[in-house]
C-alpha cells in the first residue's frame, strides 16, 4: 500500500492529539470543609461547585473525568516553601528536566524527608493545580512510592 501524503498527515494529527490530552484541573474549595485530617492530611469532606468533585487525595476540587495514570523516576525535594503557599511542599526532578509538585499521605511525607535528595520512582495521578500566582502548577497524586537504588 503506498501510503500518500495527506494520510501521512492525518496519522501525525491523531498522533499529536492523545499527546496533547489534559489532566484534570485542581482548584482550592471554596465552600464548607469538614475539620477532620485524613490520611493526606486534609478535610474528608468538602463542598465544590457543580463542575467539580472534591478529592480528598489532594484537597482540591478536580475538574473533569479524565484521570491520567503517570509514573517518574527522579530526585525527590522535600520542605519546599513559596509565597502564598502555592506548593505541596514536595517536587521530584527528573533526569530529563521534568519536574512535578508531589501529594503524598502524611506517613509518605514523614518518610521522603528523612530521604530528602534520593531517587525515587512515583506513580499516581497527574493533575495540574490552579493557583493564583502559578497557574497549572504540574503535580502527581502519589499512588505507589518507592526508593530507588
Amino acid at each position: 500500500m503506498k501510503i500518500t501524503p495527506s494520510i501521512a498527515i492525518c496519522v501525525v494529527l491523531i498522533t499529536v492529539s492523545f499527546a496533547m490530552a489534559s489532566p484534570r484541573v485542581g482548584q482550592r474549595p471554596e465552600g464548607m470543609c469538614t475539620r477532620d485530617l485524613n490520611f493526606w492530611g486534609h478535610a474528608s469532606q468538602c463542598s465544590c461547585d457543580t463542575c467539580n468533585i472534591y478529592d480528598e487525595r489532594s484537597g482540591l476540587c478536580l475538574q473533569g473525568d479524565d484521570v491520567e495514570q503517570i509514573t517518574v523516576q527522579g530526585a525527590i525535594t522535600a520542605g519546599m516553601m513559596a509565597i502564598g503557599g502555592e506548593t505541596t511542599g514536595f517536587s521530584i526532578k527528573t533526569s530529563e528536566g521534568d519536574s512535578y509538585e508531589l501529594i503524598l499521605k502524611t506517613a509518605d511525607q514523614e518518610k521522603v524527608t528523612k530521604l530528602n535528595g534520593l531517587w525515587f520512582e512515583i506513580e499516581g495521578e497527574f493533575i495540574n493545580i490552579d493557583s493564583v500566582e502559578i497557574k497549572g502548577r504540574k503535580a502527581i497524586i502519589a499512588d505507589r512510592i518507592a526508593a530507588l537504588e
